[in-house]
């Protein structure tokens, strides 16, 4: 009973995981965190861009470049044929307008 608990455990954090992902594939940059954008070494007299960010302060998170592929490879392919339906039908329109 406990391995079944655990293992229904491990799938929700996992989808939570993965929605957390999808909504939120960046965060901060750790290397800048203190220094905006800037490197750690940086002064008045010498200005740079953090190497890991590119003066952007986000990274991407870890994992979401893996689940956002998934989700357009299974959800790109519905989009793609409503939006070809949708285009379709506005062809079909234009070719035979309406009389009002």
């Amino acid at each position: 009973m406990n391995v079944i608990a655990l293992i229904l455990a491990v799938f929700a954090v996992t989808v939570i995981r993965c929605v957390y992902l999808l909504r939120y594939p960046w965060g901060p940059c750790r290397k800048c965190r203190d220094h905006p954008g800037a490197n750690r070494g940086s002064n008045r007299k010498r200005w740079g861009m953090c190497k890991a960010c590119g003066g952007t302060r986000q990274r991407q998170r870890f994992g979401a470049r893996a689940v956002h592929r998934f989700w357009w490879s299974v959800a790109g392919n519905a989009l793609h044929e409503r939006r070809k339906a949708r285009v379709e039908a506005r062809r079909e329109k234009a070719r035979y307008p309406e009389l009002l």
